[in-house]
């Protein structure tokens, strides 16, 4: 898809309350348990895992250290948007916003320990604003709420998130966004597709954004240790075994810490933020 060399798999969080988080994300987001311990539930739709919930006993405010900005969620189509929408407006679910970006029409909120989550269904890329450079230029203008909304289904039964859906995008909150944009760049081989001074939006292949990140927060946050709450780590799918070594080579060549078992190698970057590649 995109000509990509990879795609976005689950996001696993560190929560301090597994049961509650739990909840959320099946009666929220419509997501199904898959897998379940003591210690940590995966949920998902059918045999795709979305997101990992390990349980944490640290104390801590997400919004106090570096991590996940927001994980996208993409839907299958306009009309899947337009149900899970009706489910969150109907069921009085507090949003943050929604927006139109010009390649993606979106929904925002958090999750009750404050993870920020998009939703959101790409536009035809042949309407997306590319550039001769290979540039996609985004914008930031109110969603078509009444139109997305009329286009739902209303619920006969507990909302469930559609087949098809899958990790879009992983949004990063970092200290420094030009250094992460870079850093990122030369490991994953993501190009930049749009970037302000203090964000970058960048992407394998024509997608419009694998990966972003900002410094929004501010230079003060705390750099992520292992168990904090938050963001533990996202993972970045290849199916491509060539593609997969080719990452693997560059994360080294960067001297770059990595622990590797198996079909996984996981690095963390210089804000603490765990970066976990796995070969399917």
């Amino acid at each position: 898809m995109y000509n990509s060399k990879f795609e976005l798999g689950y996001v696993a969080l560190n929560v301090r309350n597994l049961e509650l988080q739990s909840l959320f994300y099946q009666q929220v987001l419509g997501l199904q348990i898959l897998t379940e311990s003591q210690n940590q539930i995966d949920l998902g739709v059918g045999q795709t895992i979305l997101v990992r919930l390990i349980q944490t006993a640290q104390d801590g405010d997400v919004s106090h250290s570096y991590g996940l900005y927001h994980l996208a969620i993409v839907l299958p189509s306009r009309e899947d948007l337009g149900t899970i929408f009706r489910h969150f407006i109907d069921n009085k679910i507090p949003l943050q916003g929604a927006s139109d970006h010009g390649y993606s029409e979106a929904i925002y909120l958090a999750d009750t320990e404050g993870n920020g989550i998009e939703i959101y269904r790409d536009l035809p890329q042949d309407t997306w604003d590319v550039r001769p450079d290979g540039r996609i230029v985004g914008i930031t203008e109110p969603m078509d709420a009444e139109t997305i909304y009329a286009l739902g289904k209303k619920a006969d039964a507990a909302y469930q998130m559609p087949a098809g859906s899958r990790m879009g995008h992983v949004h990063l909150s970092v200290r420094e966004s030009a250094a992460s944009s870079r850093f990122y760049q030369e490991v994953l081989a993501v190009e930049d597709k749009f970037s302000v001074p203090s964000a970058a939006w960048l992407a394998s292949g024509d997608y419009h954004h694998h990966l972003a990140v900002n410094e929004w927060g501010g230079k003060e946050l705390q750099t992520r240790t292992e168990g904090m709450p938050g963001l533990a780590y996202y993972t970045v799918i290849y199916s491509n075994s060539e593609f997969f070594e080719a990452s693997l080579n560059r994360v080294i060549a960067a001297n770059l810490i990595v622990q590797k078992l198996d079909n996984t190698a996981t690095f963390v970057d210089i804000d603490g933020i765990k970066t976990k590649f796995i070969l399917e």
